[in-house]
C-alpha cells in the first residue's frame, strides 16, 4: 500500500527567486505537494550564483540551485506582458497557494498583490516572504538574510568580543529559518481553509524571524544584561575553550553545582573545585573572571580529540565547534538522512543537505534536482487547458518559452 503524503493534491505557484520562499516549495514539494516554479526568461539569479564561491552551475550540475528547488517544475512566463499575466492568472484558477517573496511595488504594479487576487480566488493561500514586513518605514526596502536578518537583528554586531571586527553572517541561514517558518504558515492556513472554505494570505519577513531568533538576547538587553560580552564577563561554564590543536570546545553547562567537580576531574585539575573560590554555582559565577583563566589553560593541555572522549565520559553537555565542511561527512547527519548522497546527470556525487523535518509515516524524504529554465512549460500549459496552438501564439508573443 503506497503512502499517500499529507499534502498530496495541493498545487503551488511559486513567484519567487533566491532562497527563502524557495525554501518553503521545497518543503512543500517533500511533504506531497506540487510545486511549480514561474521563472522570467532570464531566469532566477539563484540558478548562476555558485559562480561567487566555486560551485559549478551547469544544467547537469547545480547543488546551490538543487537544494531549495529540488522535484519542482519550471515555467517561463514573461508577466510583464499582458498575455503573460494572463497565462499566470490562468495558473492560479487551479492553485492552492501562491507563494512569492516579490517585492511589494512590483506586485501592485502587475496586479498581483494580495489585494488584487483576493476576491478572484477566494480560496487561494497567499503566502509572501518580505525583507522587513508589510508595514513600517522600511516596508519597501530591499533585503538579504545578510542585511534584513543578520545584521538588522544584531546577531553580527553583538556575537563577537567588542573591538574586533564583525563576524561574518553564514550564508543563506536567516532564509532557510523564514522558509521554514512560512512552511508552517502554509500548512496551517490550508488546515483553516478546509474548516472555512476561505483562503488567506500569511507572511513571514527576514527581520521578523530574526527578530524571533533573537527574543531571548533582545530581552536580556531590556534589563540591563549587555551585549556584545566581552571574554571575562561570559559564564566560565558555558563559553568556548581552545584545545592544544587549534580546536575548540563549547560547554554548555547550566547546573554548575550539578557537573562543576565532574569538568574539573575530567580536565585534571580537581583541586579547582575545592578552591574557596569557586565551591558552588553562586561563586563560580561570582568569580568567573579568575576562573576563565584556569580552564582556558587546562582545556590547551589536551587535543580536542581527548577532550572530547573525557567530556563525553563525564556526561557533560558540549560539542566541538565544527567547521561546514564538516558536515557533509557528519556520520550524525548521514544516520537521520539531514544529508543524502546524490548523482548529478554528469555523474558527480555529493552529499545534498536535506529538509530536516521528518514523518514516521512518510519515512525517507525525496532526493532529487531542480527543474532546468522552463523545462515543463508545454506540459503545465497543456495540463492547465491550452491547445498546441494556443501555446505556439504565446511563444511567438514572448509571453512563455520552453527549455530548448
Amino acid at each position: 500500500m503506497s503512502i499517500t503524503k499529507p499534502l498530496e493534491g495541493i498545487r503551488v505557484i511559486e513567484f519567487a527567486n533566491f532562497v527563502a520562499a524557495p525554501a518553503a516549495g521545497r518543503l512543500l514539494t517533500d511533504w506531497g505537494a506540487s510545486v511549480i516554479r514561474v521563472e522570467s526568461f532570464a531566469g532566477d539569479s539563484w540558478r548562476f550564483y555558485g559562480r561567487n564561491c566555486g560551485v559549478p552551475v551547469t544544467e547537469q550540475e547545480n547543488p546551490l540551485f538543487d537544494i531549495y528547488n529540488a522535484n519542482k517544475r519550471d515555467i517561463l512566463i514573461n508577466t510583464k506582458i499582458e498575455e503573460g499575466r494572463q497565462v499566470l492568472l490562468r495558473l492560479l484558477k487551479e492553485a492552492d497557494v501562491f507563494l512569492t517573496n516579490n517585492r511589494q511595488k512590483a506586485l501592485v504594479k502587475a496586479g498581483l498583490d494580495y489585494d488584487s487576487l483576493k476576491e478572484e480566488f477566494p480560496r487561494l493561500i497567499y503566502a509572501q516572504v518580505t525583507g522587513y514586513g508589510q508595514q513600517g518605514p522600511d516596508v519597501d526596502a530591499p533585503g538579504y538574510d545578510g542585511v534584513a536578518f543578520f545584521s538588522r537583528s544584531g546577531l553580527l554586531a553583538d556575537v563577537a568580543e567588542p573591538g574586533g571586527y564583525p563576524a561574518t553572517a553564514p550564508g543563506c541561514v536567516g532564509d532557510c529559518m523564514t522558509g521554514t517558518t512560512l512552511f508552517g504558515a502554509i500548512c496551517a492556513a490550508l488546515f483553516a481553509r478546509e474548516r472555512t472554505g476561505k483562503g488567506d494570505m500569511v507572511e513571514v519577513s527576514l527581520f521578523g524571524s530574526a527578530v524571533w531568533a533573537c527574543a531571548a538576547m533582545s530581552t536580556f538587553t531590556q534589563y540591563g544584561y549587555e551585549y556584545p560580552k566581552k571574554r571575562e564577563v561570559m559564564s566560565a561554564l558555558y563559553t568556548f575553550y581552545q584545545c592544544k590543536d587549534g580546536e575548540w570546545i563549547q560547554l554548555a553547562i547550566t547546573e554548575g553545582d550539578r557537573h562543576w567537580r565532574a569538568l574539573a576531574e575530567a580536565l585534571e585539575i580537581p583541586e579547582t573545585a575545592d578552591d574557596p573560590r569557586f565551591l558552588d554555582a553562586g561563586l563560580i559565577s561570582k568569580n568567573r573572571s579568575e576562573l576563565i583563566p584556569i580552564l582556558e589553560r587546562a582545556f590547551r593541555r589536551f587535543d580536542s580529540k581527548e577532550i572530547v572522549d573525557r567530556l563525553r565520559k563525564a556526561d557533560i553537555v558540549f560539542d566541538r565547534l565544527r567547521h561546514y565542511r564538516e558536515i557533509s561527512q557528519d556520520p550524525q547527519a548521514e544516520a537521520n538522512q539531514y544529508i543524502r548522497a546524490f548523482t548529478f546527470e554528469n555523474g558527480n556525487q555529493y552529499m545534498m543537505p536535506m529538509t530536516p523535518i521528518r514523518s514516521r509515516n512518510i519515512g525517507d524524504m525525496p532526493c532529487g534536482r531542480g527543474p532546468h529554465m522552463g523545462e515543463h512549460t508545454d506540459q503545465i500549459l497543456k495540463e492547465n487547458g491550452y491547445a498546441d496552438a494556443e501555446i505556439a501564439a504565446l511563444k511567438n508573443d514572448g509571453a512563455v518559452r520552453q527549455h530548448p
